[in-house]
């Protein structure tokens, strides 16, 4: 009962953190906040409508709330507000985006299209999907989306994206102490609050203790969200100077320890690979980095189908460290060898929903096991839905490589970048898809529409003439020209940059 009422209580909270606070502020608190604690496996089927869970209450919390209480853009071009450019409408302006989400909407009925006959088995029958699924479908895909809609209107700029750092490092610091608190506890707080626990208990006994959870799916999706909080950190203790680098230095130390406890080996050697890349490669290697990687997780499917990943040598040298961890890897394989087998008798437009996507002997029992994103997606969307998804998750990592001279781009913008190929990397092995992921690729994809700091130099303020002067290196925004505060909502702090500029973020708004 509880977690039902905290469920449907949730636009309430969201209303009030975009009635108080500044909206990249509020957008940021309504969906991660959303995601870490609402409750897990809740949800509302609706005839012909989408089910109603805990990240489609969140965003569309949001974007009611940043509709009817953000301060409205009613002018044309950018708009300069609280020292944040925010973005015109909803509807995204860059051609490779919107051509993605028209893919990925177009893939979605041709799955329905081609998914129409029923799977008979000897003691079940799958239905096949009808042209009344079709509307329920797109308008999930639509929800889906809107996390990234609406950050690449709210966190374009590189101020927005400091907030969004910061947003997601004061997260993984509150959410450390209930996980802290499972890791010698037992995973007992999703219980205790809202009745139940979301997964299979077994599964997160390790090392002779456990493996935290709280509110999410699964020990996993925390040790990722962990990481990716443990970046944020990182990134704001490289970009700041004493005395505020030391409190960063101390959360990212907090972070690195809770990362550890939470005993997610794989978010761990990707939060220590990508960690080291904050550490040491100036700002423009770590853009690279992040496009470099990017671009290999999206051609992975492409190389496992051609068996030119060595699996086979993968499996061998986990046994040489692990030999449990090895049997574990080496059953994933031969499931994604089975999923993607079946994925290829249907190879453009996938096998649909209701489990059609996965293998079954011939009474009808289900014999594979589904781990990675990837694989999940293919078998469901076939290669045009995969190619729509993890397009609009890699493309702005890519695409911002190669326009890093031009856009300008700075330590925060490297820093959710990183923080974002953290979570797809652990999409191969994993689903961990989740609304902040869809956060920081909108935010990336906003800051691509954005261009850079000459882009903006003609561009109207939000409520007075446009200042043409040309922005000196101590400006705090070299994207916004003018900047308008309101004494009763926002205070923006200056925080200083090791570099040529600095970016400011509010303490209380």
């Amino acid at each position: 009962m509880i977690g039902h009422l905290v469920l449907f209580s949730w636009p309430a909270v969201v209303f009030w953190l975009f009635s108080r606070l500044h909206p990249t502020t509020a957008l940021c608190w309504a969906i991660i906040g959303g995601y870490l604690l609402l409750p897990e496996n809740i949800s509302y089927d609706l005839p012909a409508l989408p089910a109603i869970e805990k990240g489609s209450v969140a965003a569309l919390s949001a974007l009611a709330a940043a509709a009817v209480l953000a301060w409205p853009n009613r002018r044309q071009g950018n708009i300069a507000s609280g020292n944040v450019t925010i973005l015109p409408g909803f509807v995204p302006r860059n051609r490779v985006v919107v051509m993605l989400i028209v893919l990925m909407l177009a893939g979605i009925l041709g799955t329905v299209a081609t998914n129409g006959d029923p799977l008979h088995f000897e003691l079940r029958q799958i239905p096949g999907l009808r042209p009344y699924d079709a509307g329920s479908l797109l308008l999930g895909g639509l929800i889906t989306l809107l996390p990234f809609l609406l950050a690449r209107k709210y966190l374009a700029s590189p101020e927005g994206q400091t907030r969004l750092l910061v947003v997601l490092a004061l997260a993984g610091l509150i959410y450390s102490l209930p996980a802290l608190y499972e890791v010698r506890m037992s995973p007992q707080i999703s219980r205790m609050i809202y009745g139940y626990f979301p997964h299979d208990w077994i599964q997160h006994i390790r090392a002779g203790g456990f493996r935290p959870v709280v509110f999410l799916p699964h020990g996993l999706w925390l040790a990722i969200f962990f990481c990716a909080s443990f970046l944020a950190t990182l990134s704001l203790w490289r970009l700041t100077t004493w005395p505020q680098s030391v409190r960063w230095l101390l959360a990212t130390l907090w972070m690195l320890m809770t990362l550890v406890l939470a005993k997610g080996m794989g978010a761990l050697a990707i939060g220590i690979m990508l960690g080291g890349a904050i550490l040491f490669l100036p700002l423009r290697l770590r853009v690279m980095t992040a496009a470099v990687l990017a671009g290999m997780i999206l051609v992975y499917p492409m190389l496992r189908g051609a068996d030119l990943v060595p699996t086979e040598r993968v499996v061998s040298l986990a046994a040489s460290i692990d030999p449990d961890r090895a049997g574990s890897l080496d059953f994933r394989l031969k499931n994604e060898d089975l999923l993607l087998a079946k994925a290829n008798e249907q190879p453009l437009f996938g096998w649909g929903s209701w489990g059609r996507n996965r293998v079954y002997d011939e009474s009808g029992a289900d014999i594979s096991v589904t781990d990675g994103y990837w694989v999940l997606a293919i078998g469901m969307g076939g290669w045009i839905g995969y190619l729509a998804n993890m397009g609009l998750l890699t493309l702005p990592l890519i695409l911002m490589a190669l326009r890093w001279r031009r856009l300008g781009l700075t330590p925060a913008t490297a820093g959710i970048a990183l923080a974002l190929t953290a979570n797809l990397i652990d999409l191969i092995p994993n689903a961990t898809l989740n609304p902040l992921t869809w956060l920081m690729a909108g935010a990336l994809a906003g800051r691509l529409e954005l261009g850079g700091p000459k882009s903006s130099a003609d561009e109207d303020g939000a409520d007075g003439p446009p200042n043409r002067k040309r922005a000196s290196p101590q400006s705090c925004s070299p994207y916004t020209r003018q900047t308008h505060r309101h004494p009763a909502r926002s205070t923006v702090v200056a925080l200083p940059v090791r570099g040529d500029a600095c970016l400011g973020f509010p303490l209380t708004s």
